[in-house]
């Protein structure tokens, strides 16, 4: 009896020592689809070339909008996942961790993303990135995105202040789609091109790289993410 509560014992220690690695690195799971999703907009794009806007818009649309998510989540579970690391050096600069970081109020899970990496970037000691660069306002753009589409307003609705504000913000990025008209919702419409998902990926990872330049941490982990990079279409953030 005893050596099958140990065994059970000993399966439940392995199912959660692996639970564990699958959501240590799910930052690049999310990563994974975002890139995934952007070659089917780019493949879409292209066998469609020739066509006026039809029915396919709606799968360009759908695997668009599933880049320009998972993109955002990547960025978000990357920072979340150095926090959460028990031997990572953030989390050992915790003295309290669940109310450090869970905590309801003060908590550094319920601050917004690129604060998250600010803060961590302020723990290491290191410079925090500026936030008038041009790779910093993307990424902020890019967040901005994913939350207009997630909490997506009609273009009806008269508190429209936020999406004209993202649309000069997007504005000259990425050559927008081809297929709606020019009288089309910029942020849902025109925007689910193959280069706009270019740009979220690529942006993504250049932020990731210039975070991993200051702070250093787990340069094993973060290999992986690099085999995602690509060379953004318009020059911005390329890396060889």
């Amino acid at each position: 009896m005893n050596q099958v509560h140990g065994s059970f014992e000993a399966h439940l220690s392995l199912r959660a020592e692996a639970s564990g690695r699958v959501i240590a690195n799910f930052a690049l799971q999310h990563l994974k689809a975002a890139a995934t999703f952007r070659d089917q907009v780019v493949a879409i794009e292209s066998q469609s070339a020739s066509q006026s806007f039809g029915p396919f818009f709606e799968d360009i649309r759908s695997y668009g909008s599933a880049c320009i998510m998972s993109a955002a989540a990547s960025l978000e579970a990357l920072i979340n996942e150095f926090f959460i690391t028990p031997e990572g050096p953030l989390r050992r600069q915790l003295s309290n961790f669940e109310s450090d970081f869970w905590g309801r109020k003060k908590g550094i899970a319920g601050k917004p993303t690129l604060e998250k990496y600010q803060l961590a970037l302020e723990m290491l000691g290191q410079p925090k990135v500026d936030e008038h660069l041009t790779l910093y306002r993307d990424v902020w753009a890019l967040i901005q995105f994913r939350n207009a589409l997630v909490h997506y307003k009609p273009t009806w609705d008269p508190d429209r202040k936020r999406i004209v504000e993202l649309k000069e913000v997007l504005a000259d990025k990425y050559y927008l789609s081809p297929f709606p008209d020019s009288g089309a919702d910029f942020v849902t419409m025109r925007s689910m091109s193959a280069d706009c998902m270019r740009w979220v990926v690529s942006t993504t990872v250049a932020f990731m790289r210039e975070f991993h330049m200051r702070a250093q941490i787990d340069e094993q982990k973060m290999s992986a993410f690099w085999k995602l990079e690509t060379k953004n279409p318009r020059g911005n953030y390329a890396h060889s």
